[in-house]
């Protein structure tokens, strides 16, 4: 068979063929890659969900490390919201540092002691839509915090000068 006769017997499968798999790869390609977008948008927005609350709690516990000295730290609350309280004493002036949630954020108020505030004049640390606490035994606080989608993550924190 020469290449005449070859020529002369192409079907329109030959053409046909090849194009329906090209237009296969392409539609298998194309729904790839859009469900791929999907899991990541889902995977990034969970990440960022576990980072604005874990972040929270980091903070807090930070700072009831850092002040970690006999008697320093209690639950109490400031203007009507439930706060950590935090009393340091610098230059011979008593101070107090109130953690607490207000107005959707985790705020944050450095005064000294016999200085009256107002929950607003807070510090905004990291957007929260709740933050609470319980003491759950002498020196062991339960931190929790509730993110802008209702997530909640909690965490221990022990206070080691703890009576």
């Amino acid at each position: 068979m020469n290449r005449r006769d070859y020529q002369e017997r192409k079907h329109v499968i030959d053409f046909l063929f090849p194009l329906a798999l090209l237009f296969v790869l392409a539609a298998t390609s194309v729904a790839l890659v859009v469900l791929a977008s999907g899991t990541y948008s889902r995977q990034v927005r969970e990440s960022e969900d576990s980072f604005s609350s874990r972040t929270v709690l980091s903070y807090v516990t930070e700072k009831l490390h850092q002040a970690d000295s006999s008697d320093s730290i209690a639950a109490g609350s400031f203007d009507g919201q439930d706060a950590i309280v935090i009393r340091q004493n610098y230059s011979d002036q008593s101070y107090v540092t109130y953690l607490y949630a207000y107005d959707g954020y985790l705020r944050e108020l450095f005064i000294r002691e016999d200085v009256s505030a107002s929950a607003a004049d807070g510090r905004k640390i990291l957007a929260a839509d709740g933050f609470s606490f319980e003491e759950t035994a002498d020196g062991l606080f339960h931190l929790y915090c509730t993110n802008q989608d209702g997530i909640t993550s909690d965490t221990y924190v022990s206070i080691k000068s703890a009576p």
